[in-house]
């Protein structure tokens, strides 16, 4: 049999899906075939550490948001960072993430980091971005009321950290579903609120959990991959970044990093659709209408040039076929897929075109190092 199709069927029934929900984002299996094949998270990961290591010193705490967590693997290595570079502060990091399964995947993460830095909470929510700033201190959004779990560690070893984060279940389950309106929106069933910190540093950590937070804004957020590639600039400007930057502290910084695609995956995309812009907006289209609608009326924001920077396809060994995923070719097809975010109806109606397929497919095997290409930027809050 397909491991594709046992591996669908596990996640399905271990996962408890709706078989007539839509997914959120995208399709799951495409997301899973990308981190796995792609070295994305790392390259994303190590173009952050310079602005963790640039954090201000002298502060008794620091607050980061990492606007769209995925599964985890970026907010622990900023943990990690964080702790070589600011081994005493106090470190206060949200995450916002709808998606059940990478919240369950982000707290698989975390027992190790509550370790090595123990001064550290954890916060997790699954509201919009326009409601990150009020999550921390309201009963209720869009009148529905916000569920709240604290959970303070016992011990101080990793293995007892992560039998009670297990515990969680139980609440995430409940509470962490989505809804998809008649608009075929996604949104969450519940806005949630979990905070996790070690029982041991409460005094340290306490005074920040009964905080009104109306001027405890972030110092730094992260914003990964947090809108398609395909949306217009307004869209992202007015419903992502807008918002964010909004709750930057003075000084504080929003660092925004997207897909591009690079010369391997456009390439190949316009074979497929001729006529298709899969990237249109891109980092200058996003500052300049930026500085031509200013955000905040008093607020004052500088800009950073934009870094461009790769990652590249992972291949498996010769002849092997990737247990979940495939061959080399059907991988690296699914990853282009998915960067270009091309909708399934398009997909189907490109692989029933015996000839089409073929050529693409061609081009993909003259691509030995296929690579992909991220824009990375920086928005600072002045005043």
């Amino acid at each position: 049999m397909n491991y594709l199709l046992i591996f669908i069927f596990i996640y399905i029934v271990s996962s408890g899906v709706n078989m007539g929900k839509k997914r959120f984002f995208d399709d799951r299996l495409k997301y899973l075939s990308f981190i796995q094949n792609t070295g994305e998270k790392r390259a994303i990961s190590s173009e952050i550490y310079s602005h963790i290591k640039s954090l201000p010193q002298n502060k008794t705490y620091l607050r980061i948001l990492d606007a769209g967590t995925g599964d985890g693997t970026i907010k622990s290595n900023v943990i990690k960072s964080f702790h070589k570079f600011h081994p005493y502060t106090s470190l206060l990091i949200t995450g916002k993430e709808i998606s059940y399964e990478d919240l369950k995947n982000t707290l698989e993460k975390m027992p190790d980091r509550f370790v090595e830095h123990p001064n550290l909470m954890v916060t997790m929510t699954n509201v919009k971005f326009s409601e990150l700033g009020r999550i921390e201190n309201a009963k209720k959004i869009r009148d529905k009321k916000v569920k709240v779990y604290t959970l303070v560690l016992k011990e101080d070893n990793s293995f007892d950290f992560h039998d009670q984060i297990n515990k969680l279940g139980g609440f995430i389950k409940k509470n962490w579903g989505i809804e998809i309106d008649s608009k075929g929106k996604t949104s969450y069933s519940n806005p949630c609120l979990l905070r996790i910190y070690r029982e041991d540093h409460k005094r340290y950590l306490e005074p920040f959990i009964n905080n009104d937070y109306e001027n405890n804004n972030y110092d730094l957020v992260i914003a990964s991959q947090a809108y398609r590639a395909a949306a217009n600039t307004k869209s992202k400007v007015t419903n992502v970044i807008a918002p964010l930057m909004r709750i930057l502290n003075k000084s504080g910084k929003l660092l925004i990093t997207h897909s591009c695609g690079g010369d391997s995956v456009e390439k190949i995309l316009k074979i497929a659709w001729e006529d298709r812009v899969p990237f249109p907006s891109k980092a200058k289209n996003i500052v300049d209408f930026l500085k031509e609608n200013p955000v905040g009326e008093n607020s004052k924001y500088s800009y950073s040039k934009t870094k461009n920077y790769t990652f590249k396809f992972r291949r498996t060994p010769d002849q092997t076929v990737s247990e979940l995923f495939g061959h080399g070719i059907d991988a690296k097809w699914a990853n282009i897929l998915y960067v270009g975010q091309i909708p399934e109806k398009d997909i189907q109606s490109v692989e029933k075109n015996s000839l089409l397929s073929k050529k693409i497919k061609g081009a993909i095997l003259k691509e030995k190092n296929m690579f992909f290409k991220n824009e990375i930027f920086c928005i600072k809050k002045i005043r």
